[in-house]
């Protein structure tokens, strides 16, 4: 169930720690309806004016959400109808009235919260410009520690999410459930593997992978689920990768075809989980011959891309949704490969990019689907 939660203690990624929202505009103007709750619903309409100005603002007719008196009308331009383009990205409801009164989904936008025993995990999408260039923008190593999210990030408290507070640990595998402790455990260390400078996100997932099946071997008795991991872990981390560093095969052609196959096989497995009526991105065509052209430079950024993967590791829905901890990891690998199609659907683009605003624009898409598109249970079913 997701709804707004009393005050607890909130962590985040400390790459996220800092975030302020920027007026990139990306949210504002992406063309999604945004319900209005009544309360909300009631000081806008008063304030901006009844009448047929009103319905210029919102739509009220038809099916609504659950607790909405209304969505926000759209432009034609897609942009959200109080979006001031010509004000620097600003949005009339913010500036006129506070962020107080702000629709609840602008007011968390790019927020994923996860509240568990342990506390408020947030994370952001990083579909929103500003998100992306913390990514992009932050040394790596301080990047991968979970702190204490400042109230700028944790709204005071007033945040909402997954409220997993009253459901049982995530599973360890189908048919047995980890415990918090052991869990937590888990997840730092698995972020502590995308942490690694020495691995690429290619090794560093396959790190984890080893560990992780390791670790769902685990039966209660005098060992506790945390000390199991950190063995694990510790173990897995004492073998060598499979791969050189460059994350190519061992012939040093970059990916393969069954490298290819996987990836195109997890992108169609997120595409999947797009309910019926909302955009699905189409396949890239030729995403071996594109590769080519992105692999070249694409290890000057692995960093980013194991700092994103551990963003998508935080706070994990799929823990809740999933058959175990092996669903998790999985998901990371549909993430990877969304990042990689994402990265070669924009390098491929007429117009000339960078090598930074192609990744740039891989994460946020990437974030679209995943996070903004995907039914997040679907797709939980479906992980391996």
């Amino acid at each position: 169930m997701v709804h707004k939660t009393a005050f607890r203690t909130a962590f985040c990624l400390s790459v996220h720690a800092g975030y302020l929202c920027r007026h990139a505009g990306a949210c504002c103007t992406a063309g999604w309806a945004i319900p209005v709750e009544g309360p909300v619903f009631e000081r806008l309409r008063v304030h901006f004016g009844g009448g047929s100005r009103q319905e210029h603002r919102f739509a009220t007719g038809g099916p609504l959400p659950d607790g909405a008196a209304a969505v926000l009308a759209i432009q034609k331009s897609g942009a959200c109808v109080f979006f001031e383009e010509d004000r620097g990205n600003l949005c009339a409801v913010h500036r006129e009235l506070g962020a107080e009164w702000l629709p609840a989904a602008c007011r968390q936008f790019p927020r994923v919260v996860l509240q568990d025993a342990r506390g408020m995990l947030i994370s952001l999408s990083h579909f929103c410009p500003t998100a992306a260039g913390l990514l992009l923008g932050s040394p790596w190593a301080p990047a991968f520690e979970i702190v204490h999210a400042p109230g700028t990030l944790s709204l005071e408290g007033d945040v909402e999410g997954l409220d997993a507070r009253d459901a049982l640990p995530p599973l360890l595998r189908p048919g047995m459930l980890t415990d918090h402790e052991g869990y937590d455990r888990w997840e730092r260390r698995a972020i502590g593997v995308l942490a690694r400078e020495d691995l690429t996100a290619e090794q560093a997932l396959r790190l984890l992978e080893t560990a992780t099946r390791a670790v769902q071997s685990w039966r209660p008795g005098a060992v506790s689920l945390r000390e199991t991991v950190d063995r694990e872990f510790d173990v897995a981390s004492a073998g060598k990768p499979d791969e050189d560093r460059d994350g190519k095969d061992r012939d040093g052609n970059g990916l393969d075809g069954n490298d290819l196959d996987r990836n195109s096989a997890r992108v169609r497995l997120a595409l999947s989980s797009v309910p019926q009526g909302l955009p699905r991105p189409p396949l890239v065509d030729g995403f071996g011959a594109g590769w080519q052209g992105v692999s070249a430079w694409w290890d000057e950024f692995d960093g980013a891309v194991r700092g994103y993967l551990a963003a998508r590791l935080f706070g994990n829905w799929v823990a809740y949704y999933g058959q175990g901890l092996h669903a998790i990891v999985e998901y990371l690998q549909v993430a990877l490969a969304v990042v990689k199609m994402e990265a070669v659907r924009h390098h491929a683009r007429e117009a000339p990019s960078s090598p930074w605003q192609t990744v740039t624009e891989a994460v946020r898409n990437a974030d679209l689907l995943l996070v903004h598109l995907s039914d997040t249970k679907t797709l939980s079913r479906r992980l391996g």
